[in-house]
């Protein structure tokens, strides 16, 4: 790779330039970059040798930029936006007022994001990252604080807190069973479209465990839909392509606003759930601490913890 910085003019004339063209005046850039009027035209001029062509149009009371300089302009703007935006962004982190939080995609955008503005509102101070993807999603991701995990509770090197338990059951649009008809007992689904979550990322239960569970088959040859992703299952739901596998607590709101709603009462609960983890060579900042609290704080909310805490296991203990 060519060296950047030997392709690039000095970053004072890219300032004096900016302040420049922004302005259409000398005068005015040199005030704002608190620099003579003469420092601001020297390093246009030297800009444009560098360049070697004209950046202004020059006249005896004002300058207008050229047509190069206008595309110099939109170039310079924008990366001195973005190393302005980058360099903040850093600063922010490096403070200590912020918490990374990593899960999947599912429990990000089914369960942490919609109550993330009580957490906003209570905490104005604390600035929350989410890095949500379906990728690594048995550790905690590096650069994360904590992790939302789905699993049995045991990550090796790790505190986990348990949060909620796993119940899972059968959804779908109120169009689709409508369609359908009563379905009253779990052999009634086999005659119904399934939806299905397929990813090498994922070990949630799928529908032939869950119909395992009724022991019943789920035979081969079946017309159902395969997805790769868990939102993008519950998409499929509401759209009314099918039933899908609802886990208690991601939709929880669907059900309540009745975009989905449960075709029978069935469900099946594992000894699995979600967990509060991190690392437990690291020392959880004071920020990340209250971010823990008032997850637990969320959980309990929700209704009963369906499992048992070891004290132990508290985040940072």
């Amino acid at each position: 790779m060519r060296n950047i910085i030997k392709a690039l003019p000095p970053l004072a004339y890219l300032n004096a330039f900016e302040a420049a063209a922004r302005y259409q005046s000398f005068t005015q850039a040199a005030d704002e970059l608190c620099v003579t009027q003469a420092a601001v035209s020297r390093q246009i001029r030297l800009l444009e040798e560098n360049l070697g062509c004209a950046l202004f149009n020059r006249s005896h009371k004002a300058v207008t930029l050229t047509p190069d300089g206008r595309k110099f302009q939109r170039a310079v703007t924008a990366a001195l936006e973005l190393l302005a935006t980058t360099t903040s962004e850093l600063k922010i982190r490096r403070s200590g007022s912020t918490v990374t939080v990593s899960a999947d995609l599912a429990i990000a955008s089914l369960w942490l994001i919609p109550k993330l503005p009580l957490f906003r509102m209570a905490h104005t101070g604390i600035i929350v990252h989410v890095d949500a993807s379906d990728d690594h999603t048995h550790q905690v991701r590096e650069g994360a604080d904590i992790a939302i995990q789905f699993g049995d509770g045991h990550w090796p090197g790790c505190n986990a807190r348990f949060l909620l338990g796993e119940e899972i059951f059968p959804v779908c649009s109120p169009a689709y069973l409508a369609a359908m008809g009563a379905l009253e007992h779990p052999i009634d689904l086999l005659d119904a479209t399934l939806i299905h979550l397929e990813s090498e990322h994922w070990d949630w239960m799928d529908w032939t465990t869950w119909l395992a569970h009724k022991n019943l088959p789920l035979s081969a040859g079946r017309q159902d839909l395969y997805i790769s992703n868990y939102p993008a299952v519950l998409q499929a739901a509401l759209g009314g392509q099918g039933i899908a596998l609802g886990w208690r607590h991601l939709v929880d709101e669907l059900l309540a606003s009745g975009a989905l709603v449960r075709p029978m009462a069935a469900s099946v609960q594992t000894r699995r759930g979600f967990y509060l983890v991190h690392p437990s060579n690291n020392l959880l900042s004071e920020e990340a601490h209250i971010f823990c609290e008032w997850t637990i704080e969320q959980c309990v909310a929700a209704g009963p913890m369906n499992g048992k805490l070891d004290p132990a296991s508290r985040p940072g203990a």
